[in-house]
Formats: structure tokens, C-alpha cells, sequence
């Protein structure tokens, strides 16, 4: 799924810190003549703080970003540094929905050889002033699954420009930096994986569904177009025709229950997902 040309990882965003109101340029971020794969041993940018992770599981931790409120958005690496398999589970988007952050809490804690051709990274929220306070949107009163470029709208809680705030541009930064083979983003609380798009999308998001207990796989409607969803802008824009899905935790997702994993029989859903989301790593096209 790697493509080899070398070339920039190229993304206009407004900078770290801007908000709506902001008038500063949009600057130009990248990973310098990065290869078009996956960046995890190429160069970081220089934006990042990166730091060596001692620890049985992860390695490596980046400050990717900082909230409208100051607060960090932090991406921890698990596994290989030279990975040919990239996994992104993202925590937290709406910061009332608890369960994916413990879920992430889940896959820290995984040991992950450094020795493998796979990486996971996980970002427990990229909405940490909402997260603080149980609240949906940021300080901005700004829903971050609106503010992505994939058919931007400008809506009441849209933001005024697609990517107008540090959290969103700080993902979008990332993504385009690490170029995942797959991304699982955690909400709730529905309970379902999203299978809008067809195709490997669709396919990759059954399987999860199958391993976690997450079920229906389904397509889950927006009422109409979905305009400036995550899932939708990486699934269209990545460059090692990686994929994105969104992924519907219950309410209940202390309650112990049934697992699809193999070597996991029973567990919460929290668990399950993020056992679910270990055991495809290393099952992902190379």
C-alpha cells in the first residue's frame, strides 16, 4: 500500500493556535522529502516535540498540537519506527464521548514489538478542553467532525473555514505526516461501525465490527451529505490509499460481554476495541 516516490508532505493549515477569529496566513507545514509512506522513521516536523517513551508498550510520544484552550494533543507511537503497517486509533473527537480515550488507555498497554513491520498510533483526544469538561465541542463551540475539507459546509457549529481550528489541523497534520493504512476513530454512542463508502473502507470496517462485538457495520447517515467529517477527507486524500472509519461505542461500555477476538472470549467493549484494533495491526496490507 506504500507508494515510493519521494516527495513533501504538503498541507495548508491555518497555524497552531489560530481560531475563527484569527486573520494570520495560513502557513505551509512539512515533513521535509519525506517518502510517501509511512513517516514514522522519516523526518518529524519541526513543530513537533518528541520525546523516547520507556515503557513495555509505547516508545515514542509527539506533542502534535495544542488545543484553543492551551492543552496538548499528544500521539503516542507503539511498535516499529520502520513500520510497513500503520494503525491510528483516535480516542476522542466529541468530548462527552468517554468510552474511546479508555479504549486507548487499553492499547497503550499492549506490548508491541519494536522488532515488528507494524506501528500503532493513538491519540487519546484531539478535543481535550471538551474532554475536561464533558462537553461535545471545543472552546470554540466548534463540532470537529464539521470542520474537515471533505465537502465543508459552513454550518452554526462548522467553524468558519474548513480546518479554522488548531485541533482539527493538528489531526490533519498528523495524518498527512504518519499516512495510516487504516484509522479508527472512536465515538459514541449509537453503537456502530460505519461502513459508508464501500469498498476496502467497508471491508476493513466488517471485520472490526466482527472482532469487537460492534455491531451493526452499517452505514450511518448524516441526514443528508456528511460535510467536513474526518473519516471521509482521509479515506479520499490519503496517499498509500489508506482508510478511515468511525466506530460507535455503547453507553454501556463498562459492561462485560461477549468478544470477537481471538484469545479474548469476554471483555467490555472498551476492551474489545482496542483488542480489536491490536489484532488487525499486524494484519494489514504491507
Amino acid at each position: 500500500m506504500s507508494i515510493g516516490a519521494l516527495m513533501a508532505l504538503t498541507l495548508v493549515v491555518p497555524p497552531a493556535g489560530a481560531g475563527p477569529t484569527s486573520a494570520a496566513a495560513a502557513v505551509t507545514t512539512h515533513a521535509a522529502t519525506a517518502t510517501v509512506s509511512h513517516a514514522t522513521s522519516s523526518v518529524v516536523p519541526s513543530r513537533y516535540v518528541c520525546t523516547t517513551v520507556r515503557s513495555a508498550s509505547v516508545t515514542y510520544s509527539c506533542v502534535i498540537g495544542h488545543s484553543v484552550g492551551g492543552r496538548a494533543i499528544v500521539a503516542q507511537r507503539q511498535g516499529s519506527a520502520t513500520a510497513t503497517r500503520v494503525l491510528v486509533v483516535v480516542g476522542q473527537m466529541h468530548g462527552e464521548e468517554w468510552p474511546g480515550p479508555r479504549s486507548v488507555d487499553v492499547v497503550r498497554s499492549i506490548p508491541t514489538p519494536t522488532t515488528a513491520s507494524y506501528a500503532i498510533w493513538t491519540v487519546r483526544t484531539m478535543n481535550p478542553d471538551g474532554g475536561a469538561v464533558g462537553r461535545r465541542r471545543t472552546n470554540h463551540g466548534v463540532d470537529l467532525n464539521r470542520n474537515f475539507p471533505n465537502k465543508f459546509k459552513r454550518m452554526s457549529d462548522s467553524g468558519p473555514r474548513a480546518l479554522s481550528e488548531p485541533e482539527s489541523a493538528a489531526m490533519a497534520r498528523f495524518l498527512t505526516w504518519v499516512q495510516p493504512d487504516l484509522v479508527v476513530s472512536l465515538h459514541g454512542f449509537t453503537t456502530a461501525v460505519d461502513i459508508t463508502g464501500g469498498g476496502v473502507r467497508a471491508a476493513w470496517g466488517r471485520r472490526f465490527s466482527t472482532l469487537s462485538r460492534i455491531t451493526p457495520a452499517h452505514v450511518v447517515p448524516c441526514g443528508g451529505p456528511c460535510h467536513g467529517n474526518m473519516t471521509d477527507w482521509y479515506s479520499a486524500t490519503s496517499k498509500v490509499h489508506g482508510v478511515a472509519f468511525t466506530v460507535e461505542m455503547p453507553r454501556s461500555s463498562k459492561v462485560a460481554r461477549a468478544c470477537g477476538v481471538p484469545g479474548h472470549r469476554r471483555g467490555t467493549p472498551i476492551q474489545c476495541v482496542a483488542w480489536a484494533a491490536a489484532y488487525l495491526a499486524p494484519r494489514l496490507p504491507a
